[in-house]
């Protein structure tokens, strides 16, 4: 048990390791162009930022093909989700004289912890009732967000700016669900140690737009809305016990993301700002592999979430 925790733990240090090699290798690279493109009233912005996400992720199975009905539910919770990071952002460095191209990278780390709970629900009998459920403790032991916006900006008058954007977004959960008890048509049963580990996947271009409002000298609000019509998801759950291994590759669906931030700068070269998002897709399916056998249209998947944080910003100018 401790062998495993330790490499759990050096797996995900390895990772994160990775993904913050990467993000300074960008910043540096970004950082001679916020500098250039400064002289054109732009400005480029570095900072880390700290928050969590309090949400839930979905598994599923459907019993038929073509057909919503559910076999299998299992519900991942993020309750909540610590992280930290860091975000690189370029804009105009006024919103509301200038238009300009908007940018902005970041990139989250989960801290490994207890997320909540994990349950597992099935309906293998005839009539619309649970035949099976089991209750776990849920651990995140990664997780990983990393985000791309790109677009424009023009003002609208002295106080207000519209832009048009796009963002290509990755999300990375693993899950390991430990202990707890089951309810089975044979009696109840307990468990002891890890009982499933999930994997899920998500890739999105969601193109979107925000506004932005000037509060004064100091402050600035901004709100936005994301909406993709099509992403994907790729996942894997292993039953430890039962050693089976379900490998789902879901699609079409839809996306929405709804975010507010408001932005303090006391100074033009450092600002606080406090953001809030809202996460949310419907139900996606597709095919599933168990243990390497294809059955098409039988996996789904399903995520949502609320991401509230703090971020430092410097600027790199």
């Amino acid at each position: 048990m401790i062998i495993s925790i330790k490499m759990s733990y050096f797996h995900c240090m390895y990772n994160i390791k990775k993904i913050y090699i990467f993000v300074i290798l960008i910043f540096l690279a970004l950082g001679p162009c916020g500098q250039t493109n400064a002289e054109n009233n732009h400005t480029f912005t570095l900072g880390p930022v700290f928050g969590f996400l309090y949400g839930q992720a979905e598994e599923i199975v459907y019993r038929f093909p073509g057909n919503d009905e559910h076999l299998s539910l299992l519900l991942w919770d993020l309750k909540p989700l610590f992280y930290a990071g860091l975000i690189a952002d370029f804009r105009p460095i006024n919103l509301f004289r200038d238009s300009g191209n908007i940018s902005s990278l970041s990139f989250k780390i989960g801290i490994p912890a207890r997320s909540g709970i994990m349950e597992n629900m099935d309906w293998l009998g005839t009539e619309n009732s649970i035949t099976h459920y089991s209750r776990h403790n849920v651990y995140t032991d990664r997780a990983i967000h990393a985000d791309f916006s790109f677009g424009r900006s023009w003002p609208l008058n002295n106080f207000f700016a519209f832009a048009v954007l796009g963002e290509l977004s990755y999300k990375h959960y693993h899950w390991v669900a430990k202990d707890g008890y089951g309810i089975y048509p044979f009696g109840e049963r307990l468990f002891t140690g890890p009982v499933i580990e999930y994997t899920q996947n998500w890739f999105v271009l969601a193109p979107g737009i925000s506004l932005s409002a000037g509060l004064g000298r100091f402050f600035l609000f901004e709100a936005g809305l994301n909406y993709a019509p099509g992403l994907f998801s790729a996942t894997r759950d292993l039953h430890i016990e039962r050693n089976t291994v379900f490998q789902d590759y879901v699609w079409k669906g839809h996306y929405f993301k709804a975010g507010a931030n408001l932005v303090f700068t006391p100074d033009p070269s450092v600002s606080l700002s406090l953001f809030f998002n809202y996460i949310y897709t419907t139900e996606i399916r597709g095919n599933t592999y168990v243990n390497n056998t294809l059955y098409r249209d039988l996996g789904g998947a399903r995520y949502s979430a609320m991401d509230t944080g703090l971020l430092f910003t410097f600027s790199m100018n």
